[in-house]
């Protein structure tokens, strides 16, 4: 297999991955394994694996970085955040809540959902469009990361260019 449980830098346990390919493809396969029709480009899969991780050994500092041209892509790597930031939270909200929240946002809002994105029911989303009253809304091509795929991030750029320029900001 791709990966097997070591421990990392860290004091929690992270997943080790036998190299970069290895995690770029354990990514593409939690894409597909997401609910609705959800995708990753392998562009958009590699660009985060290789932000995203670290040498799973110490290595040489001059190539600590999967992102350093010089780093050996058969070199062992972990993803740099918390596994636990994958554990149940500890505290949800209520619709009521979250609602809350929408109602004390004072500034333009610009509403980007994504065609193939995280599956939400129309009626979670049409209460936060009644809640947010977003300055822009449109659905675009795209999945959940629309705004990292080669395919749909110009779009996704273009469209928060002129919202931004619509607000002078």
């Amino acid at each position: 297999g791709g990966a097997s449980s070591s421990s990392s830098a860290s004091s929690s346990r992270a997943k080790i991955y036998e190299n970069v390919d290895a995690a770029i493809e354990a990514r593409l396969d939690t894409a597909r394994r997401m609910p609705g029709d959800q995708y990753l480009s392998a562009e958009a899969a590699r660009d985060m694996v290789l932000r995203a991780t670290v040498p799973a050994t110490p290595t040489d500092p001059s190539t600590s970085s999967p992102t350093d041209p010089s780093f050996d892509p058969s070199t062992p790597v972990a993803f740099r955040h918390d596994p636990r930031l994958q554990w149940p939270s500890l505290q949800y909200y209520t619709r009521e809540q979250v609602e809350s929240f929408y109602r004390r946002v004072a500034h333009p809002v610009c509403l980007l959902t994504a065609e193939d994105g995280w599956p939400v029911d129309a009626r979670a989303e049409e209460a936060a469009r009644e809640v947010l009253r977003p300055d822009c809304a449109e659905r675009l091509k795209g999945s959940h990361h629309f705004h990292a795929d080669p395919d749909t991030v110009g779009e996704v750029v273009e469209r928060v260019r002129k919202f931004l320029g619509e607000w002078g900001l």
